[in-house]
């Protein structure tokens, strides 16, 4: 059995990063470089790079369409891919969608659709950019939506998560744990904007949505930048979807590995970090600081007791078999 991350290692040594792709295989989207014409040399650094995101989602893994509607699963879809744009620092431009209807849906598929796209035409609309493409198929087998979503960045470059350097405090947006179970995963808000603000109020040394869940992504983001990590578990904010009545130690086990919280885990310069969180109090942003990044590799955490372990990556992984 292989393991998604497993899965990523070996293709990304298989197929090598060719210009004009800047970054490849491996973090949130890639990076294309857009030579400017001679004429136009002095073009800004933000208009020479397009990020590509693209996820999968289904029926049965994703979402289920016995319990909801199919403008949900369209929303979701689009919103999951404008969540990998804000880890990048990046502004939406445009979609390519592509489907596969199944044949034997509950409804018609003149109906199906109708409810599908009117999921996607809210959010896209939310976000002002534009349905730029895709490919509809119907088959015997279950729904299947695949969004491709370009974007430009709202800074001078894409935030990678390969910039993390040891004395970076780590940040969240917002509280973590309880997602898949409260449904909140269907409707939560992208980090749009509050990363178009992030990248204009300082500096962002690294930065990644979590998807599935802090524990994995954190590892994910150390391997990438080569450095080593401490959570206090203390400091992580639990979301109010996780049971009270639950011990504290497994409301932390929650807000780590449940995944599909799709906030934003940031690393900032430890002489930038207080004035941002000051910055952050008046702009009606909400940062938690949750933790630092170290020399070395590997993830610890200071448990709730005070002491320090090794923190094991817990979170959703794909595995195929």
């Amino acid at each position: 059995m292989t393991q998604e991350n497993d899965f990523v290692r070996r293709i990304t040594h298989q197929f090598p990063v060719l210009s004009p792709v800047e970054i490849g295989i491996g973090d949130d989207g890639a990076v294309l470089r857009v030579p400017a014409p001679a004429a136009d040399a002095d073009r800004s650094e933000e208009d020479a790079r397009i990020v590509v995101v693209t996820d999968m989602l289904l029926d049965g893994v994703h979402f289920d369409l016995r319990e909801i509607a199919p403008s949900l699963a369209g929303r979701k879809a689009v919103a999951v891919n404008l969540s990998d744009l804000a880890a990048m620092g990046c502004i939406p431009t445009a979609a390519f969608v592509s489907i596969a209807v199944p044949r034997n849906s509950a409804t018609s598929a003149e109906q199906f659709l109708e409810s599908l796209y009117s999921g996607l035409e809210q959010i896209i609309a939310q976000y002002d950019f534009t349905l730029a493409g895709g490919d509809t198929n119907s088959w015997n087998g279950p729904f299947a939506i695949n969004v491709c979503l370009t974007g430009t960045p709202a800074g001078g470059r894409p935030i990678l998560r390969s910039g993390a350097k040891p004395g970076d405090r780590l940040f969240v947006t917002g509280s973590l744990g309880g997602s898949l179970a409260s449904g909140r995963h269907l409707t939560f808000e992208p980090r749009v904007d509050f990363a178009r603000w992030l990248v204009k109020a300082t500096t962002v040394s690294a930065m990644m949505d979590l998807s599935d869940g802090l524990s994995v992504d954190l590892h994910r983001m150390m391997e990438a930048s080569q450095t080593g990590a401490i959570l206090f578990a203390d400091s992580i904010p639990i979301h109010d979807d996780v049971p009270m009545q639950l011990p504290a130690s497994q409301r932390v086990h929650a807000a780590l590995s449940d995944g599909e919280d799709f906030e934003l885990l940031i690393c900032v310069p430890e002489s930038e970090a207080e004035a941002l969180l000051e910055k952050a109090k008046t702009s009606n942003h909400h940062l938690h600081d949750i933790g630092r990044i170290t020399d070395g590799t590997g993830v610890q955490i200071q448990t709730l007791s005070g002491e320090i372990q090794d923190l094991k990556p817990t979170g959703w992984q794909h595995e195929m078999q």
